[in-house]
């Protein structure tokens, strides 16, 4: 980069690049994935999907109900339209009714099917009873899961035909960030680089926009194959033919060719995840899988409806927790906080807002539709939440997640101790390096401008371990300051450069969120990142502020 070398260099070095690696970083080559036979029993995997299609054999899949299971489950129907196979039909479970993994009476309905394979994608790891009733009827099971096998689990590992799970103990596969959809998309590259069923080569890429949705969602660290998969499947997604997207895109207001990370991540992923959240999770793929444009039109709305409804009940949670929180004393390293009347499926989203405002794990319960007490947990400062539901394993009837979230369920009995037990823990558990403090890189006004944007542009996409730079520009003078937005609530600061004016956004704040009071005229230490808005197809340079210090 002749632009800025000096800050090419730091950004480098902050993400702990060595020169060997940086090629490989900045161009992320795609013909540079891993095999995907070196994904634990994915030979078994791939040989058993080629014998269900030459025999004509049933295949059911069952996915998650969240935005990777379901993008997941429309890689493998992505492949199997493109090979012609009709003999597969799908089974996203119900989150509130039926909650997380495959549960009994969706195998009894599964067999009813005729089935001969079930896959799982993003889910099975933890499920061995279930996957013995479907052994015993004469189905095989192929699991697909990234989660992390929980040694608690009833059973150890279930007895599968196969499991495909980079996370596994007798695992070697060098990366272990997938997320289930990546590993979906890994059993069609194995099977195809075996056997094309008449289907030209490279055709599975077109699927490379659900691997990408997955993986900006699903809070795995944007490195490695990861990272392949992120900025190749943008590119994908960029130019998509799914109807469902294009719908989408038009009632979001957003321009196709231009999305982004942050696009995927605070307007696509809600939306899917608002169908499970708030109704019918199937509804999310049929959206993402229908060929039919009035269909498309049609689920698009009726999701943007409920994804309104789920802000306005998740922020009346956050509120009575915040409320909670503030008459105590004290807290501890680890909150813990529920209500019987909050529904599990909203939790996760709660949790994100409390550890954003506490600055600490966070655990928060809710009852779910058959009784049991069911939550969800976000970590902080890099700490691995799986290790450390691990650590006070005795708490929980059940747990799983990976290192940034989770799920577990628990006893009224066992709620009384726990917030103890985990702020026990957490004092035996290091804090990562992955969402550490970010350093901050000194720029000056002056410096913004599309080089800048280049040189950023060249380390994205950004989300976990890859986080965004946050520039620090010293004595910024503020020009003018305005609210925006329907309900004005967001806010715009512009300040006064040499050569130009530079704006300064903040969604859902106002002039009095900051110490510092913001006038005309007044100088500030601006924190922010830098961005390229394409609002109403024009682009423009801007900043999100991250701060703004007197």
């Amino acid at each position: 980069m002749q632009h800025f070398p000096e800050l090419f260099e730091a950004m480098l070095r902050e993400r702990g690049i060595t020169p060997e690696e940086q090629e490989g970083f900045l161009n992320p080559d795609y013909e540079k994935l891993h095999n995907p036979l070196a994904l634990p029993d994915m030979e078994k995997a791939r040989d058993r999907v080629i014998k269900a299609v030459k025999d004509n054999e049933h295949v059911v899949v069952f996915s998650d109900y969240d935005c990777d299971g379901l993008p997941g489950a429309v890689v493998l129907s992505d492949f199997f339209a493109r090979i012609g196979y009709n003999n597969i039909s799908f089974y996203v479970p119900h989150r509130h009714d039926e909650g997380f993994g495959l549960n009994q009476d969706a195998i009894k309905e599964i067999i009813t099917r005729g089935t001969k394979l079930l896959i799982t994608i993003d889910c099975g790891i933890a499920d061995a009873k279930e996957v013995a009733l479907a052994n015993e009827n004469g189905v095989d099971v192929i699991v697909t899961d990234h989660h992390k096998p929980n040694p608690l689990s009833a059973g150890g590992l279930p007895n599968a035909y196969a499991i495909v799970n980079q996370n596994r103990d007798d695992s070697d596969y060098p990366f272990k960030g997938l997320c289930g959809a990546a590993l979906a998309f890994k059993l069609v590259q194995a099977v195809v680089l075996q056997e094309t069923f008449g289907v030209k080569p490279g055709m599975e890429k077109w699927s490379l926009d659900m691997v990408a949705i997955a993986t900006l969602s699903d809070m795995v660290p944007l490195l490695d194959e990861n990272r392949i998969f992120a900025r190749f499947g943008l590119s994908v997604l960029r130019k998509s033919p799914r109807p469902g997207l294009a719908a989408l895109f038009k009632k979001m207001n957003l321009d196709q060719s231009t999305v982004s990370e942050d696009d995927v991540t605070f307007m696509i992923t809600p939306r899917i995840n608002a169908a499970s959240r708030m109704g019918v999770p199937k509804d999310a793929f049929q959206l993402l899988s229908t060929k039919d444009y009035s269909e498309a039109e049609r689920l698009a709305l009726y999701l943007e409806q409920i994804n309104n409804e789920r802000k306005g009940v998740v922020a009346s949670i956050v509120k009575e927790a915040k409320f909670r929180l503030a008459g105590r004393e004290d807290l501890p390293d680890v909150i813990v906080i529920g209500n019987p009347e909050w529904r599990p499926a909203l939790l996760g989203l709660v949790a994100n807002s409390l550890v954003e405002e506490y600055e600490r794990p966070v655990f928060i319960w809710g009852r779910s539709g058959d009784g049991t007490l069911k939550g969800s947990c976000r970590s902080y400062n890099g700490y691995d939440l799986f290790a450390l539901m691990n650590i006070a394993s005795g708490a929980f009837i059940e747990f799983g997640g990976h290192t940034g979230a989770g799920g577990f369920s628990v006893t009224l009995e066992s709620l009384t101790t726990l917030e103890e037990k985990l702020s026990q823990a957490l004092s035996n558990l290091e804090a990562g390096s992955s969402s550490g403090d970010l350093s901050l890189f000194d720029i000056n006004l002056d410096d913004i401008g599309e080089n800048l944007w280049n040189l950023v542009s060249s380390f994205a996409p950004f989300g976990m371990g890859n986080k965004k730079p946050i520039f620090k520009i010293p004595k910024a003078e503020i020009k003018s300051v305005r609210k925006f937005g329907k309900e004005s609530n967001h806010l715009e600061v512009t300040f006064n450069s040499g050569k130009n004016e530079i704006k300064a956004i903040s969604f859902f704040s106002s002039p009095d969120s900051y110490p510092t009071p913001l006038t005309p005229g007044t100088r500030v230490s601006l924190l922010a990142n830098l961005e390229k808005s394409y609002f109403r197809n024009y682009p423009e340079l801007r900043l999100r502020i991250v701060d703004i210090e007197p």
